[in-house]
């Protein structure tokens, strides 16, 4: 009887040591989901930011300086009228042509969020958000570490 106990928890050792876990691809399977999921979550936080840029820079490029007077801050169109707003983005080269924009991270604290990107030819900027209701909106850009927007007289 003592040698079949002993047999017996033997088998259930050796069964358990056979099935310790995932294989080492069912593992690679798994882990590469959870990384397509992560990114997936970064890239639905990162995407209402690269595209207020777009649509700014979209309007900015296009001549349409009442629209994208709109995508601005309440901070900033408080400092900034629109008419100041347009004529001096006017003869802003930085926004005379619609570039791509590459997110390269977001930082939130207290209603603002900084957006570290590449703006296509111009290089590396941040733009500076005010998040409303009305999603966010632009309330500073500096590009290759200069200040690009207009500021105020």
């Amino acid at each position: 009887m003592r040698t079949g106990i002993v047999a017996l928890g033997f088998s259930l050792v050796l069964a358990a040591c056979a099935k310790s876990g995932p294989s080492a691809e069912e593992q690679a399977r798994a882990d590469s989901e959870r990384d397509r999921k992560l990114q997936a979550e970064i890239e639905a936080i990162h995407a209402p930011y690269g595209e207020a840029a777009r649509r700014f820079l979209r309007a900015t490029s296009s001549g349409d300086y009442a629209g994208a007077y709109v995508l601005l801050a309440p901070s900033y169109r408080n400092m900034v009228r629109a008419d100041a707003f347009a004529s001096r983005i006017r003869s802003n080269r930085n926004f005379s042509h619609e570039v791509d924009v590459k997110v390269l991270g977001t930082q939130s604290q207290a209603g603002t969020t900084k957006m570290r990107c590449i703006l296509g030819d111009l290089g590396l900027a941040e733009v500076t958000f005010a998040d409303t209701r009305s999603g966010p909106r632009i309330s500073a850009v500096t590009i290759g570490g200069m200040p690009a927007l207009p500021a105020a007289n």
